[in-house]
């Protein structure tokens, strides 16, 4: 295994924690309706959360596929930002707990040591369980309440939500790797999976991040004011009804899922991409293209 200094380097003094927990969304894998993202950076917010530790990017990161950004003013470059692992401590409300939050791009190298180094962070900052945060496409309404679903490699873990009831092989990505290591270190993880409709899985859905951030609250035991968001969630929603009674293809699709949603199917989603790039267009205040001979 690598030594930790070999991928991480702490902004002065590693900090004494009380019963901290860690929050985890690397971006790359799966998260419909960019739930996870969402809700991670509405955590680091509400919590204040501030960078204690970032991760050695030129180790891990392949910059050919997550270039820097340059700003350009006039022709002079004023700045270069670079795709960051980083690790930060945010203050609960009740402040009974601390919260340390991993967040940024998935490794594109190194998972191996990768996974170590967090184990061993956690094992020296006395993690006492970890969550990641994540979404799926999946048989559902945006009606109904959103479902989080769970994956860990402790039965035990995973049986507090509900699962998904089927074996299952797929590309993995680093969350569930993560998982897998610190099960094995004997530090408690399971993965949270919010439950997208397949029609707003390709856009922002706030309902699943506030799903998530409730199922958060709940399994670690922390008040998280989630009024901001709760807002948002109510606005959307009243946005897709709103273009499902204008769009009469967005309704003939949603009901297509209400029938697989109400005789339990979990078979393969009909095929949904010109509706959900129309919906996505309306959600996004664009008007559709002045085409007469459109499929839709």
């Amino acid at each position: 295994m690598s030594s930790q200094r070999d991928l991480i380097e702490f902004k002065g003094e590693r900090p004494e924690l009380e019963r901290p927990f860690l929050v985890v969304h690397l971006a790359g894998w799966t998260d419909s309706g960019v739930a996870g993202q969402t809700a991670m950076g509405f955590l680091q917010a509400r919590w204040n959360a501030r960078t204690t530790a970032t991760f050695d990017s030129d180790e891990l990161i392949d910059y050919r596929d997550r270039r820097p950004l340059v700003r350009l003013a006039s022709g002079t470059i004023e700045a270069v930002s670079w795709s960051e692992i980083e690790l930060s401590l945010g203050t609960t409300v009740d402040g009974l707990r601390d919260a340390l939050l991993l967040s940024g791009p998935e490794p594109d190298f190194r998972w191996h040591a990768f996974a170590d180094q967090v184990t061993e962070l956690c094992r020296q900052l006395g993690v006492t369980e970890v969550f990641g945060l994540g979404a799926f496409p999946a048989p559902s309404l945006h009606t109904d309440p959103v479902a989080v679903v769970s994956t860990s490699a402790d039965p035990e873990l995973a049986g507090r939500l509900e699962t998904v009831p089927a074996i299952v092989e797929l590309a993995a990505g680093i969350q569930s790797v993560l998982e897998e290591r610190l099960h094995q270190a004997g530090i408690p993880a399971t993965g949270l999976w919010a439950r997208v409709p397949p029609y707003l899985a390709g856009g922002s859905h706030p309902p699943a991040a506030l799903a998530l951030i409730r199922t958060l609250e709940r399994l670690a035991g922390v008040a998280i004011d989630a009024t901001e968001l709760e807002a948002a969630s109510k606005e959307h929603i009243e946005q897709v009804e709103q273009a499902i009674r204008e769009r009469p293809q967005i309704a003939e699709f949603v009901e297509q899922i209400r029938t697989m949603v109400e005789q339990g199917a979990e078979q393969r989603l009909p095929s949904g991409d010109e509706i959900a790039d129309e919906l996505e267009r309306f959600l996004s205040q664009q008007p559709p293209p002045d085409d007469d001979n459109r499929s839709m």
